[in-house]
């Protein structure tokens, strides 16, 4: 019987199935629970699976103590299903991913032609105890609230800790909300956003992260979602004998290791795209046992000393051509002459220019031997002639032949490191040895043994430039082998920087240590044999009492400038504030609210600690704005091979990914030569702007159709443009509206909130 591995097992009743079945299900019907009958049958072209019992699902459902009908009873109160169909059904055994067996619940309202979902509720209930283990819901026709009544935070988490008391009180208690490692939510800039809160598990008041309850609140304070990470039968380490938070404040500082690398952000715009910046990442990588401040590694074993990375080749190697570039005849011939692929015939070339490496040239060639129905590819530089990746699907023949015992690491990694001359020559004195890897807790051991390689500029981690290559384990055959790196360029020699002292100064300032229990890794264990089947065991888990490091939460990740010890955002690579200043100027000020939304968005940048309300906004600032509220408060990067829409306005600007983008929605006039970025935007021009993001801007082409008491904007260019956002109460006026007048920060960020405000009672996608 072929080998199946099993890691849970689970089982899909459908709709169809929910109705009295055909006969061909007879059989499977009888090994359910009398009351599951037709409802749990596998479909024909999905047999039953297998349990992690090695089981029939259908049989394992049938030791639950909680039976489908009692189940579907209890998931009945948390929803209101009038209206809708029970459309599926589902069990799922318990794994060591999830370690109770469920019964889950899905019923639907669809549309008059079945076309669309228009309602629908998911609830899942443990088939042992009967507890709330999921809940989400989807209402497409829900009424909204408007962005001026959505519920704030507070509200939200109120809602989350009524419906969680409630309806899983025994959990309820033994949890408590978890802002440790989660950032402050920023304001929302939309009507329809949501709340996310997160409630840890407390063992004798220490967090458990491993187990929580995540509930979702959207902005009309229904809960939308809801669903628990819970095991019940983890054993936990006492706590009786534990070092004090002073002292694992005291071994952390002392083990405290900052390291330089480089880093390149990924959504860097400009001249900072694809620039390398030396940084000292976040160091709190270890842990310390709880008991005796003993370092430990993520997979809470001892950590040992770090082994200093070793080259490849220790000088630099002569590539594999010199001269012209390779033609497709001299780079299968070369792929041939280092992997000998005797009996292969070519499938398919594919020549790039530019690959993704770097821009460099390069072959994709494809490979196939009928005989041995094998197949083969690389890809080879046609300038140097290296192998950036090789992969086959190891001969069958070649398994078969393999002996029981597995080849000895050392020696592949022997054998790994003479590969890699051979097959990326060029490469080999920029790439170290990678010390080999914990086991990552896998149920079952690996079949392969994984090689890595890391790319060092100047003795420093670099941002990009890695080779991987993987052998079989029991014939030591090389299976794959990959080279990555990016197209990034690195100085010839490390310049001046801050002192690795002067970073652990940094980062223990926005460090706290923190007392947690966290579940030890899975033992790696064989296969249990049982009727054929290889069944992954379910392990008993152990939860070990550590310390770590809980750095200040980001909704970004960041790090610090080794050069300036600024803080900067990983994506960005923009210099950031992880403790934002309040502005000084603002306290009782009209616009103090909708100013702080601007800043907290980065909109809108302080001078000498204030805002100045009354400065004047530029067109730059005010576009940024808008594509991030339209961006869901993000700003995505845009590609340095654009061109430019505007002359002023080049790919190193700051303004660029923001200002493409308003171009892309047509909230700016591409075929204008100049924008202009940095000076004063006008009334009438933020008008045009407002209505372009409504998506009014055809309605506005015919300004000769509204009435308007206005006596200044008759010959506005922007006239209909102008009406529109004063009859929207966007932006305000008395008789005059001053078309040509500047904007102040102040005014801008009023107009930006109603513009909110007006956008979420309106059609956000109007087409006009």
């Amino acid at each position: 019987m072929k080998t199946l591995l099993v890691r849970s097992g689970s089982i899909l009743l459908t709709a169809s199935l929910l109705a009295p079945g055909s006969l061909a299900y007879g059989e499977t019907r009888a090994a359910l629970p009398a009351d599951a009958n037709a409802a749990s049958a596998a479909s024909p072209a999905m047999p039953a699976s297998k349990g992690s019992a090695g089981q029939p699902a259908s049989a394992q459902s049938g030791k639950a103590k909680i039976s489908k009908d009692a189940a579907m009873k209890i998931a009945g109160k948390f929803v209101s299903t009038a209206g809708l169909e029970l459309n599926n059904v589902s069990f799922r055994s318990a794994d060591p991913w999830r370690a109770f067996p469920e019964w889950t619940f899905y019923w639907v309202k669809k549309s008059k032609n079945d076309a669309e979902i228009e309602h629908s509720y998911s609830v899942g209930i443990n088939a042992d105890t009967g507890e709330l283990t999921s809940f989400s819901s989807y209402n497409r026709n829900a009424s909204k609230p408007d962005y001026a009544n959505r519920i704030s935070y507070d509200d939200a988490r109120k809602k989350a800790e009524e419906f969680f008391s409630a309806n899983v009180p025994s959990k309820w208690k033994e949890t408590r909300l978890y802002h440790d490692d989660q950032p402050v939510q920023k304001t929302p800039l939309n009507a329809d956003a949501s709340y996310a809160f997160r409630f840890v598990r407390l063992v004798d008041d220490i967090p458990f992260p491993d187990n929580s309850v995540d509930i979702t609140v959207d902005s009309s304070g229904k809960v939308t979602n809801y669903s628990v990470s819970w095991n019940d039968d983890v054993t936990f380490e006492s706590p009786g004998k534990m070092i004090s938070s002073e002292e694992a404040a005291e071994l952390f500082q002392k083990a405290l290791k900052p390291t330089l690398s480089y880093v390149v952000p990924w959504e860097a715009q400009g001249e900072n795209r694809d620039k390398p910046i030396l940084a000292y990442d976040n160091p709190f990588k270890l842990f310390l046992d709880g008991s005796d401040g003993t370092l430990l590694t993520p997979q809470l074993k001892p950590a040992k000393p770090e082994e200093e990375p070793v080259p490849a080749s220790s000088k630099p190697l002569s590539p594999r051509n010199a001269g012209k570039p390779l033609s497709q005849d001299a780079a299968v011939s070369l792929v041939d002459q280092v992997f000998g692929l005797k009996g292969y015939a070519l499938r398919s070339a594919n020549y790039s220019e530019s690959d993704h490496r770097s821009n460099r040239p390069v072959w994709n060639l494809d490979f196939e031997n009928k005989e041995k129905q094998v197949f083969a590819s690389a890809a080879v530089d046609a300038i140097t002639g290296d192998v950036y990746s090789f992969y086959t699907n190891l001969p069958d023949t070649l398994k078969a032949a393999a002996t029981k015992q597995e080849t000895n690491p050392k020696a592949i990694e022997k054998r790994a490191v003479e590969d890699l001359k051979k097959f990326a020559p060029t490469w080999a004195n920029r790439l170290y040895l990678d010390p080999p890897q914990e086991e990552t807790g896998e149920q079952q051991p690996d079949t392969s043994y994984t090689v890595r390689f890391l790319r060092l500029v100047n003795g420093i981690a670099a941002a990009s430039g890695s080779a991987h290559l993987i052998y079989d384990k029991k014939s030591g055959e090389l299976m794959s082998f990959n080279l990555d790196f990016g197209r990034e360029s690195y100085p010839s020699r490390l310049g001046d920087h801050i002192s690795a002292d002067k970073a652990a100064e940094a980062w223990l300032k926005e460090a706290k240590p923190e007392a947690v229990y966290m579940l030890e890794q899975l033992p790696v264990k064989p296969l249990e044999q049982k009727g054929g089947v290889e069944i992954a065991p379910l392990p008993e888990r152990k939860a070990k009492l550590v310390y770590r490091m809980t750095t200040t939460p980001l909704e970004q990740g960041y790090f610090l400038d080794a050069v300036s010890g600024e803080w900067r955002s990983t994506a960005t690579g923009k210099t950031i504030e992880l403790h934002r200043t309040p502005p000084s100027d603002l306290d009782g000020h009209k616009a103090e609210k909708e100013l702080l939304l601007m800043y907290e968005y980065d909109a809108l940048s302080l001078v000498d600690g204030k805002i100045m309300p009354e400065k004047e906004i530029t067109r730059g600032e005010m576009i940024e704005m808008l594509m991030i509220s339209l961006n869901q408060g993000r700003m995505f990067g845009i590609s340095l091979e654009r061109k430019a829409s505007f002359a002023d306005v080049a790919n190193t600007s700051r303004y660029f990914a923001a200002v493409e983008a308003a171009v892309d929605r047509g909230l700016l006039d591409k075929n204008a030569s100049s924008l202009r970025p940095d000076e004063k935007i006008t009334r009438e021009e933020l008008a045009d702007m407002l209505v372009r993001a409504l998506g009014y801007r055809k309605l506005a082409d015919y300004s000769d159709m509204f009435q308007s008491d206005l006596t200044d904007i008759a010959k506005s260019k922007n006239r209909g443009a102008i009406v529109i956002v004063t009859s929207l109460g966007i932006m305000k006026s008395g008789q005059e509206f001053h078309p040509e007048d500047t904007v102040s920060r102040a005014d801008a960020a009023i107009a930006f909130s109603r513009f909110l405000e007006v956008r979420s009672k309106l059609d956000e996608n109007p087409r006009f």
